[in-house]
């Protein structure tokens, strides 16, 4: 048995579980990067190791190039120039443009595991009988431990699948003789039993880590789900997502033929990903110019006279239709861009993060709820996981009047309503006022403050659907961003706050009042929050702002109506219609959520005022000139524009290849406890976006799978700065998981930063 201290195979083991990205569970679902593993590595190296190993596609194939250049997306002037970009021959790039011509394709070799090969020569289905076995365990174990009605688990993944193997006579009982006997010869530790097994094998070195790849890729969503307890911390990837992998390195061992045997592969043929990149590249630069036309043309100054309101959305890409609208209804309206939390970090009850899962909570809320406690031990109930298909029987009437008065009458109670009390216990004056300057600076609001200034958070409603957080704001860990807005608001207007900005040279004018907002992205209606503490001198101020938002809403929901193929109707029935959409417990797309996002602009608001942006730009506020140590920008870049970054590749991939990013067609989707959901009565716990998110119901694609486009009003040299200190931002750029831009602020010169780290000007127009 190996010792401790040494096993050869750890550190390609650890290589192996780093690609695999983590997964949150259904209350805190959040977008995540399905290539977070490879952020590291060229797209390219990533696409083709991704498709060798799980067969999976990370760039559309050159059927929707064509498809899009047959469309005039992009000319062939953009390819030619991308291909130079990326010193790709253009000819093979044109040639998969050519719909009578070859396919450039590459040779590859795919790695099968020792149960496809068996199946292969057989005719047996072995590798899916124990893909779905192990999945059946993997949703026992996850969901183990705590309450009543769960089982005690208390060993490893690995031991306590171990033990269940030695006495589950189903594998030979269907065929599999001796199987049993093969799991309890091995070690009780995980390690050892990796070690072992790998050392019995003897797959070559070159083939390893492919092998590893595609035995734990074959269960990505429970990986997934396993990754996310050793993600953060970067303390190895051992703990249970290094069991999952011993479990299937066990079960496909068993077809191994005594030992000792090379691995075999598949050959066939793949599209070549580098000429498919420069077609990436070709119709993401043509969306580059129809946006850099627009700002080119943008002159709106900033007006003389004080903003009557300023209002602060977040930089959810849902933000943009309603901030354009509610602007276009006076000039005295101001609207900002910033993270929907608002720059407050919340632990909810010590067990709900309301910020982006790259930060830590650092201010403890206590919620104090109006719901009943019947209600939620309903919701406990409907969380078991032996429940999926019986709770409406269990429930019988009572639960049948709760989901009428849900379809006619609305359920709209959230922990952002005004009637939900809150306390911030331990948060000390200096701390106080440190997150009221943090806000202010961050959110590059500027000195001039309005009479009335809108924290407006976001939340989205959905019924029956089991990813509604997916709806909801992604700064905010996958909630509702009122609570956020709340305590935001309520720390700017304290008066001892206050005073000690004054002090600290970072006066808020006497008669400025911050409100809390929030606005609802299915039906885009925007809440005055707390309206009764608003002080009565400001009453006339309130009203007017409900007015704009309720007229802003109207042109939003006009806006929004096509995409959703609603019919053209009268202002209060369209409302009515948005308001059941969001309410049809059949309803497969209550919104379309951040589909067709492309874009993450960091500028100065008048760049973009008035500028349709078609809902698929994430716009934050940022002043350079303001920023003289670069602080707001290397915050901007590290976090949001990160966060931006992984809802636009879950988009993305879940786009391109739903088979294996996605979470399939929510028509079979079916709960697994609280964790997530599988396709029908079993399988792999499902990542990434339904397919009804980002598909048209006649399926074509909706998305359109554009990396982000980052556009930063900064001079290249302070972009440069902030990159070298930040190797994470760094890598998504160089890399090609997102493009960078420099818009000069001083005219209208926009800069690519190239691969190398040189920058290219794609677009210059005098001011």
């Amino acid at each position: 048995m190996p010792h401790p201290a040494h096993r050869p195979h750890g550190p390609r083991i650890e290589a192996v579980l780093a690609k695999i990205p983590p997964l949150w569970t259904l209350a805190d679902y959040v977008a995540v990067n399905p290539f977070l593993g490879f952020s590291r590595r060229p797209i390219v190296e990533a696409a083709r190791e991704i498709s060798d190993a799980l067969g999976a596609s990370v760039l559309p194939l050159a059927g929707y190039y064509r498809s899009r250049f047959a469309s005039k997306a992009f000319a062939a002037s953009h390819v030619s120039r991308a291909a130079e970009r990326l010193g790709v021959d253009a000819k093979e790039s044109f040639r998969m443009l050519d719909p009578s011509g070859p396919l450039t394709e590459r040779p590859t070799s795919q790695i099968a595991t020792f149960a496809e090969r068996y199946d292969a020569e057989h005719d047996t289905q072995w590798e899916m009988f124990l893909r779905a076995s192990i999945a059946r365990y993997c949703a026992v174990f996850a969901d183990s431990g705590g309450t009543w009605w769960r089982l005690d688990l208390t060993g490893s993944l690995w031991s306590t699948w171990r033990e269940a193997a030695a006495v589950d006579r189903a594998p030979e009982l269907t065929g599999l003789t001796g199987y049993r006997e093969h799991v309890t010869s091995l070690p009780q530790s995980a390690s050892d039993a990796n070690e072992i097994l790998l050392d019995r094998i003897a797959i070559p070195l070159d083939d390893l880590e492919a092998y590893l790849h595609r035995l734990v890729g074959g269960l990505f969503g429970w990986a997934s789900f396993f990754r996310r307890d050793s993600w953060r911390g970067e303390q190895g990837t051992l703990g249970p997502l290094a069991d999952l992998l011993a479990i299937r390195l066990a079960a496909d061992t068993f077809f191994a033929a005594g030992g000792g045997t090379p691995i075999t592969t598949t050959h066939r043929h793949a599209e070549g990903e580098s000429e498919r990149l420069v077609l990436q590249e070709a119709l993401e630069d043509a969306y580059v110019e129809s946006i850099a036309r627009g700002l080119t043309a943008t002159t709106h100054a900033l007006p003389s006279e004080r903003d009557r309101v300023q209002a602060a959305f977040c930089i959810d890409v849902r933000s943009e239709p309603m901030r354009r609208h509610l602007e276009s209804l006076d000039p005295s309206i101001r609207t900002l861009g910033f993270a929907g939390f608002f720059g407050v970090s919340l632990d909810v009850d010590g067990d709900s993060a309301r910020c982006p899962v790259l930060l830590d909570p650092s201010v403890r809320v206590n919620i104090e709820s109006a719901k009943a406690t019947w209600e939620s031990s309903l919701k406990a109930i409907q969380g078991m996981p032996p429940s999926a298909f019986a709770f409406v029987e269990v429930a019988g009437v009572a639960y049948a009047a709760k989901m009428l008065k849900e379809a006619y009458v609305g359920d709209r109670i959230t922990d952002a309503e005004s009637h939900v009390a809150f306390e911030t216990p331990g948060l000390d004056p200096a701390t106080r006022a440190a997150t009221a300057a943090g806000i202010l600076k961050n959110m590059s609001i500027g000195p001039r403050l309005a009479r009335l200034v809108l924290l407006c958070g976001h939340h989205g409603r959905s019924a029956n659907n089991p990813h509604a957080a997916g709806l909801d704001c992604g700064a905010c860990g996958g909630h509702g961003g009122g609570i956020n807005a709340r305590v935001a608001t309520a720390i700017l207007n304290d008066p001892a706050v206050r005073r000690e900005l004054a002090a600290q040279g970072t006066p808020i004018p006497d008669d400025t009042v911050f409100v809390a907002g929030v606005h609802d992205t299915s039906t885009d209606e925007v809440s005055v929050l707390d309206a009764d503490r608003i002080p009565p001198s400001h009453a006339a101020d309130v009203t007017r702002l409900q007015a704009w938002l309720a007229a802003a809403g109207e042109k939003t929901r006009a806006e929004r109506a096509g995409a959703l193929a609603m019919p053209k109707t009268q202002p209060n029935w369209l409302k009515r219609l948005f308001d059941h959409r969001a309410r049809n417990w059949a309803e497969v797309r209550p919104e379309w959520a951040l589909a067709r996002n492309a874009a993450f602009i960091a500028a100065r608001r008048h760049r973009t005022r008035g500028l349709d942006l078609a809902g698929r730009s994430f716009l934050h506020e940022y002043d350079t000139a303001a920023d003289t140590d670069s602080s707001v920008l290397t915050l901007i870049l590290s976090a949001p524009m990160v966060v931006a970054s992984w809802i636009n590749l879950q988009y993305f991939a879940s786009t391109v290849d739903n088979g294996i990013f996605g979470s399939g067609t929510k028509t079979i989707h079916n709960r697994v406890g609280r964790l997530g959901v599988v396709l029908g009565n079993g399988g792999d716990l499902r990542t990434g976006l339904a397919m009804q998110s980002v598909h048209a119901p006649g399926g074509q694609w909706f998305h359109e799978p554009l990396r982000l486009q980052v556009i930063v009003e900064a001079d290249r040299e302070k972009i440069d700065a902030v990159l070298e200190q930040q190797s994470v931002v760094r890598d998504l750029v160089e890399n090609g998981w997102v493009r960078l831009f420099s818009l000069d602020a001083d005219s209208s010169t926009l800069s690519l930063r190239r691969p190398a780290g040189d920058w290219e000007t794609v677009h210059a127009v005098l001011p």
